[in-house]
């Protein structure tokens, strides 16, 4: 299991695609600092909007450049996808899975090590776009002030954001495992957000859908209050879908005949 983890580990690092997906996150949030404009994807709410509206009337600093662009954290989807590719579906996508299974690793151990190793990366995506914002900002306008209820709040959200991507991705490593599909598993990483979205705003007496809103929970993180109820929903319905997606797509791999 750790030599197919450190195998991966290089593959990556080692892969253009890995360091076009930093520069394009790059691109993308300098040009949301240096103009001082933020993005809304597939809609969102009309609180997220206010608060990206709020935000364009203050100075960006490091620290208000965090508090702003946090509202538009859910392109992290589409830069963290090609790294989804190159790690679990990177066997899926030349056919070659086969290989280190016939080499003697169980399926149990291929499983937990792609998935690992993707969730480490996930965890450094979250880390390098909050320190990248972070230091641009403060480069152009100065830092801010740096207190212990922003260091605090900053956790917070970052580990909301980081709960709400990794159950969207544990629904594409469900269908990668169920179809060894990587074209299928991009889709559905890409719709099934935008049709929860659109779910939400319809069907607006139905309350719970919106914990499954994963895409509008990561934007709106920062600044949506939480009572402990709706804190204890939100977990049991991130953690839920992620054990659920998880557990369907190792008894899918386990059962089915390579």
């Amino acid at each position: 299991m750790l030599n197919m983890a450190r195998a991966d580990m290089y593959r990556l690092f080692h892969s253009k695609g890995f360091y076009i997906t930093q520069i394009l996150m790059i691109i993308v949030t300098t040009i949301s600092i240096l103009t001082s404009s933020m993005g809304i994807i597939a809609g969102g709410s009309d609180a997220l909007t206010n608060f990206q509206a709020a935000n364009q009337k203050v100075d960006w600093t490091g620290v208000q450049c965090v508090k702003a662009l946090s509202s538009e954290t859910s392109i992290l989807i589409y830069f963290i996808l090609p790294l989804f590719i190159m790690t679990i579906g990177f066997e899926f996508s030349r056919k070659i899975y086969k290989n280190p299974l016939s080499s003697g690793m169980t399926r149990l151990n291929y499983f937990i090590s792609k998935y690992v190793i993707f969730l480490l990366i996930s965890v450094c995506q979250v880390i390098f776009y909050y320190l990248f914002i972070f230091l641009a900002g403060g480069f152009k306008n100065g830092f801010g002030k740096i207190t212990g209820h922003f260091l605090v709040k900053l956790l917070q959200t970052s580990s909301i954001q980081l709960l709400e991507l990794s159950a969207i991705f544990a629904m594409a490593t469900l269908v990668m495992y169920l179809f060894f599909s990587t074209i299928t598993a991009v889709v559905t990483t890409i719709i099934f957000p935008l049709i929860i979205t659109i779910l939400v705003q319809i069907f607006t007496k139905q309350h719970w859908l919106k914990y499954f809103s994963f895409q509008n929970n990561v934007d709106s993180a920062y600044f949506t209050h939480y009572t402990s109820g709706q804190m204890n929903q939100l977990l049991l319905a991130g953690f839920g879908t992620i054990l659920v997606c998880l557990v369907l797509a190792f008894l899918s791999f386990r059962k089915r005949n390579l």
